[in-house]
C-alpha cells in the first residue's frame, strides 16, 4: 500500500476515537503494523498527525472512563425474578408457574474502582503517601541516655 496524506489523516482520525488499537486501524485500512510504524517514522506529517490523534484518544478514554466511573460510584437498584415451576399432573410436559418471586436489592458502588477514580483524577488530594514539608525552628530538644547491664552468667557457680 503507498502512503497518501489522505490515507494517513483517516487512519489518524480512527485511531483518535480510542475505540480501535492500532492493529485495528491497520486491518481496517488493509496494511501492516510495519507499515504503520514505517510510515510513522518515515513521514512526518503523519507522526504529528498520530501525536495529535493521541491527545484525542486520550481525552476519549478519559471521558468513556468518566462515564463508566459514573455508572461503578453509583448505587444501582437490581431487580431479580425466580420462579418456581411445579409439572402439570396430566401432561408432565407442561409446567405450571407454583411461584414467582420478584426481588429487589441495591447494589453499592464498587470500593476499588471508587479509590482508582480518586487517586487518578484528583491525586493531589488523594495518594497513598503525603509529603509534609517544616521550615523554621522547631524547638525540640531530645537527650536520651541508655545504660544497658550485661546479664549475670550464673554458669560458673
Amino acid at each position: 500500500m503507498k502512503y497518501s496524506l489522505k490515507k494517513a489523516r483517516a487512519i489518524a482520525d480512527a485511531f483518535a476515537t480510542a475505540e480501535h488499537k492500532v492493529a485495528d486501524v491497520c486491518k481496517q485500512f488493509e496494511i501492516s503494523e510495519s507499515t504503520f510504524y514505517a510510515w510513522k517514522a518515515d513521514n512526518p506529517e503523519f507522526s504529528e498527525l498520530l501525536k495529535k490523534a493521541e491527545e484525542l484518544r486520550r481525552q476519549a478514554l478519559g471521558e468513556m472512563a468518566r462515564s463508566g466511573l459514573a455508572l461503578l460510584l453509583g448505587k444501582q437498584e437490581v431487580e431479580e425474578t425466580t420462579i418456581e415451576f411445579i409439572p402439570d399432573k396430566k401432561d408432565k410436559a407442561k409446567r405450571t408457574v407454583k411461584l414467582q418471586k420478584v426481588t429487589k436489592r441495591v447494589v453499592m458502588p464498587n470500593a476499588t474502582a471508587v479509590i482508582f477514580a480518586l487517586k487518578n483524577l484528583d491525586a493531589d488530594n488523594f495518594k497513598d503517601k503525603h509529603e509534609v514539608e517544616h521550615s523554621g525552628e522547631m524547638g525540640v530538644t531530645w537527650n536520651e541516655t541508655k545504660t544497658y547491664a550485661a546479664p549475670a552468667d550464673d554458669s560458673h557457680a
